[in-house]
């Protein structure tokens, strides 16, 4: 799961996010998710958010 953390921490766009949910599982992105710090759990929101 490092790699997936590390993966979503450099995310800087929706679309690498986006890409990440193609290589892993609803319910790995989440438990590494709930394992972040608040700030990073933040920043990854408003990357989120810029789909349109």
């Amino acid at each position: 799961m490092t790699k997936l953390k590390l993966a979503m921490l450099e995310a800087e766009t929706a679309a690498q996010l986006a890409a990440i949910i193609i290589d892993y599982t609803h319910e790995e992105m989440m438990l590494v998710f709930q394992a972040l710090e608040w700030e990073q759990q933040d920043r990854i929101k408003t990357v989120w958010k810029t789909i349109s």
